[in-house]
């Protein structure tokens, strides 16, 4: 037996040793009723129930804007300070901890992004199990469920049972020792979606969809907002703009969140543009979501988190691609 049970009316507790280590940040119910991650602090409540924030983790990785390089004419270019503070982030599910590994791949494998694994070592993980609504499709939890977190909190009835996963993970825990009961590991949960099973299956033989006549009505009922990447935890689409200060000498170079899905995406000096029709962007996003590029070909990047089934104002759903085929599939 091991103290490793976290009952909930030790959660007050619970957060006060977890600020210890760093700037607390979790999930909470917004003044507007949107569940964000937000700093936490007193008189603001940790919600341990959502479904999904509508921005997922990775503002804490790639934010909406950042500054990447300083200019003067006295000192030519330099690159910001990536002292970054140690921020704990409580409250995970799997499918925002499988889109940070996700993120890890894409920026601190090949060529390390030096801000991006700042951050990254600045950040502490701690998972929260959950359970599917009917927009999640996230498949079997049982090998990935805790993929990616120093500590992670499997909920029961009555308390949280806790495993750490890294050394950050059980310094955290033997920290929390006082305030825990004795327990056994519960297993990881697992469970079955005939959908993202579909979509492992669709990726591995390559599967594009050219001739599915949904990419025309897709394209046609597009609004172009944007929506769909802004909430996606693995979209890291970005553009890198200057912005001269007006006394001539001095500018910022900044690195902002883009989308595929909008017109000047693929566009390019001169005019040219790789991708002039909605239909083509919306097979450029298919193809980088579920069939990958470079070092992350053949990676499906989508976690099955369902924001973007949640929040597409026209209700495109790119899971009826794989339903489609499915269906042809059966006699």
């Amino acid at each position: 037996m091991t103290r490793n049970l976290l009952k909930h009316d030790s959660i007050a507790d619970f957060l006060e040793i977890l600020a210890t280590f760093g700037e607390l940040h979790g999930p909470v119910l917004t003044d507007v009723g949107v569940s964000a991650f937000r700093p936490l602090g007193p008189g603001i409540d940790l919600l341990l129930d959502y479904s999904r924030t509508l921005v997922p983790p990775k503002k804490y990785l790639l934010p909406p804007r950042d500054t990447v390089l300083f200019f003067a004419t006295d000192e030519g270019y330099r690159q910001p300070a990536a002292a970054v503070p140690e921020t704990i982030l409580v409250g995970l599910h799997p499918c925002d901890l499988q889109g940070i590994a996700y993120l890890d791949k894409v920026f601190m494998r090949d060529r390390i992004d030096p801000l991006y694994r700042a951050r990254r070592t600045a950040l502490t993980l701690i998972g929260l199990s959950c359970e599917p609504d009917e927009y999640c499709f996230c498949g079997d939890l049982s090998a990935t469920e805790t993929h990616g977190c120093d500590l992670f909190m499997r909920r029961s009835p009555c308390e949280f049972h806790l495993r750490s996963n890294t050394p950050k993970g059980k310094a955290i825990l033997d920290r929390l020792t006082p305030i825990l009961a004795e327990g056994e590991p519960l297993p990881a949960d697992s469970r079955t979606c005939d959908m993202a099973a579909a979509i492992q299956q669709a990726s591995v033989r390559g599967e594009t969809f050219e001739k599915s006549a949904l990419w025309d009505e897709f394209a046609g009922r597009c609004l172009s907002c944007g929506a769909c990447s802004l909430c996606c935890p693995t979209c890291y689409c970005f553009d890198i703009r200057e912005y001269g200060a007006l006394d001539g000498e001095t500018t910022m170079r900044l690195r902002e969140w883009d989308n595929c899905l909008f017109k000047d995406h693929g566009e390019v000096a001169g005019g040219f543009n790789f991708r002039k029709s909605r239909q083509e962007r919306f097979h450029y996003r298919y193809q980088h979501k579920y069939l990958g590029f470079g070092p992350t070909r053949g990676i499906v990047s989508c976690v099955g988190c369902g924001r973007c089934r949640v929040v597409c104002p026209v209700g495109i759903d790119l899971l009826e691609l794989f339903k489609e085929s499915e269906d042809e599939k059966r006699p």
